[in-house]
């Protein structure tokens, strides 16, 4: 299902593609708000209708609608239940490329990666035509949180994110100056010039170790 939101600078395509995979499981945890409605459809204009929404759970049975932050990539559903459908929303046009993730609510496109070789993450081949996700919020850390809590499921390994140390100074890719910072009370200290978020330190900053693996997120940053 395919429709065209207009914004303040452009017309967006967001398409919900349906997940087979998912099929008679839903998540009640962290979810946005849940809803009685009459059909899909409606729906799908509840999500769309709020910012923070990035997919849904819907169930045609009991008319209900559950809207949610995450897209669920690594997520192990809390509950199963006959007919429950699982939603995910992407831009087809505009502000993100294929593929990616859009968090509307805080203008965020972004991919979730397989672990490597921290000694890499620098690497331009890492995130080709992209760049590794920042962390200069709040609202950032606490969304990137929300979308990773079930990680070490798949992958016992912390996040590698951007920034290194330059002249005496942590920079982004771009040269800016680094402002945010949730260092661990001993850090930053370490072997390497990379950052990493510790969901074992409630995703504080810390210095990966020299040989550690770590999973990674690619974002693409608005062009405008």
């Amino acid at each position: 299902m395919s429709i065209a939101v207009l914004s303040e600078l452009r017309i967006k395509l967001i398409s919900a593609h349906h997940k087979p995979e998912y099929d008679n499981t839903y998540e009640e945890e962290n979810a946005i708000e849940d809803y009685h409605v009459k059909c899909l459809r409606e729906c799908v204009v509840k999500c769309l209708s709020n910012k923070r929404c990035l997919s849904f759970f819907y169930n045609n049975h009991e008319g209900m609608c559950i809207i949610h932050s995450d897209p669920f990539t690594y997520t192990v559903m809390s509950f199963s239940g006959e007919g429950w459908k699982f939603y995910l929303f992407q831009e087809r046009a505009g502000r993100c490329l294929v593929n990616f993730f859009y968090y509307r609510e805080l203008d965020l496109c972004y991919t979730l990666e397989p672990p490597i070789q921290g000694s890499v993450v620098h690497e331009d081949f890492v995130c080709p035509g992209t760049e590794l996700m920042r962390i200069d919020s709040i609202e950032r850390q606490d969304y990137i949180k929300l979308v990773t809590a079930d990680i070490g499921r798949v992958y016992h390994y912390a996040i590698c994110i951007q920034g290194k140390k330059t002249q005496g100074q942590w920079k982004y890719n771009d040269g800016s100056t680094i402002e945010y910072f949730r260092w661990e009370p001993t850090q930053p200290s370490g072997s390497t010039n990379v950052i990493s978020m510790s969901r074992s330190k409630n995703y504080n900053f810390r210095i990966l170790n020299y040989g550690k693996n770590c999973t990674y997120m690619c974002e693409y940053r608005s062009q405008n």
